[in-house]
């Protein structure tokens, strides 16, 4: 005798969420996204065989491998594990257009990729990944010996490469880290060394998170200055076997969910980490929650009462819907500063998240670079926009967590990062409707 399929949350164009009070559990979080497709990238350019374990199955990554496919890379799956058969720095343009959906990271990393691939580059996605401008990064290959077409600095994009050479760039990083990871994964395979210098970036958590896993496959990268890395022309990726850590970004959705329901949740695989999101613990201590690590993962539970704070999320501005969700549970006044560049991510995050959090009665100011969210006003249930973005959706269930009558449209969103998300959360004992 079988038992029944599970409910195909993400088929379906709402869901309303049920509180049924705290949440208790243990379970482990999806791989990263962030180390899956720099791996991914890294692996396609050594020489070799690398073998890659607990590899992120999303959206996001089945653009990013299909891409690396349409370059020349050999990538199959045997028992479990991925196999990379690289291309030595050689890639080679298929002649189709190579389609990355929403993933900004999947189109910004194939077009610094395109700089030394042979033929001409052609790169698309989805329409709102179009309306995603990446002339900064643009105008980089372009001083790097690209020939770049595109619609206005945004796709779909034409990039003929004639190879890199050495030298200095400078990388306007201000709209996305991911500008200067781009091209620091490509550099070494530069005619010489190359130097690049990034600006405009507050916090430098992600292109040092890069640094250290080109550093792992062999690179030679030295940070000369806060934001100025040399690499060496002489030191290509070496092939080789890595497994991919947690995702601290997926990890704090379910924290919050223990934070917003006074529950306890263990995150089985979710150990000390590298990755910038792993700071949202210390951001969860200071309004009130508790965390602990130990040799089963990290626990986050809540007993008291939730308080607003004065926080800088610049170096980690994906939790910026998480802790505003927060806030609106919390007693005082919340201030998430430092973060205008979520206005050019999925969604304008700043508007989209004052605007939701306002369907549900919350008491929520824009400001230019960040939010303003009075905790203790009444909240009600109403149906949220997710603006086909993963983090709202998996943000505002939180809220939908302890607030009777939340729906959440388009729930399907969240395959981009974290596709069994709601069978996780109805593991935890949210009521999903």
């Amino acid at each position: 005798m079988t038992g029944s399929a599970p409910p195909d949350w993400l088929s379906r164009s709402a869901l309303e969420l049920v509180p049924t009070g705290p949440v208790q559990g243990t379970l482990e979080a999806p791989s990263s996204k962030s180390l899956t497709n720099r791996a991914l990238v890294i692996a396609a350019l050594a020489k070799g065989r690398s073998v890659l374990s607990r590899l992120l199955r999303s959206d996001d990554t089945a653009v990013m491998i299909s891409g690396l496919v349409g370059l020349g890379v050999g990538i199959e799956d045997i028992g479990g594990d991925t196999e990379v058969t690289g291309t030595a720095g050689r890639p080679v343009a298929s002649g189709r257009t190579l389609n990355a959906g929403l993933s900004g990271t999947t189109l910004r990393f194939l077009a610094a990729l395109a700089l030394i691939t042979e033929g001409t580059v052609v790169l698309d996605g989805e329409e709102p990944l179009r309306r995603r401008p990446i002339g900064q990064l643009l105008e980089v290959l372009g001083a790097a010996g690209a020939e770049v077409l595109s619609e206005n600095g945004r796709p779909p994009l034409r990039i003929s490469g004639s190879g890199l050479l050495g030298g200095r760039l400078h990388v306007d990083a201000s709209a996305s880290s991911q500008f200067a990871t781009a091209l620091l994964m490509v550099a070494p395979y530069a005619d010489d060394d190359l130097i690049v210098e990034v600006e405009g970036l507050r916090e430098l958590g992600y292109v040092r998170l890069t640094v250290a896993t080109m550093t792992r496959w062999g690179a030679r990268v030295d940070e000369e200055a806060p934001g100025t890395f040399k690499v060496s022309a002489r030191y290509p990726y070496l092939s080789r076997a890595e497994s991919i850590e947690h995702d601290a970004s997926a990890a704090a959705h379910l924290y919050a969910l223990a934070v917003a329901t006074r529950g306890s949740i263990t995150v089985a695989n979710a150990f000390e980490t590298a990755q910038p999101d792993g700071g949202l613990l210390e951001v969860l201590a200071a309004m009130g929650a508790m965390f602990s690590r130990g040799p089963g993962g990290t626990t986050v539970e809540r007993r008291g009462e939730l308080t607003g704070i004065d926080v800088d999320l610049a170096a980690m501005p994906d939790q910026v819907p998480t802790i505003a969700v927060l806030a609106a549970l919390a007693r005082g006044e919340t201030v998430i500063r430092g973060v205008e560049i979520v206005r050019g991510h999925e969604s304008d995050r700043i508007t989209a998240v004052a605007t939701e959090l306002g369907r549900l009665g919350a008491q929520v100011e824009e400001a230019p670079d960040g939010l303003v969210v009075h905790g203790g006003a009444p909240l009600h249930g109403g149906r949220i926009d997710t603006h086909r973005d993963h983090r709202i959706a998996m943000a505002f269930t939180a809220i939908g967590a302890v607030v009777p009558g939340v729906e959440l449209s388009d729930p399907g969103c969240v395959a981009k990062t974290y596709p069994r998300f709601f069978d996780d959360v109805a593991r935890l004992g949210v009521g999903i409707g």
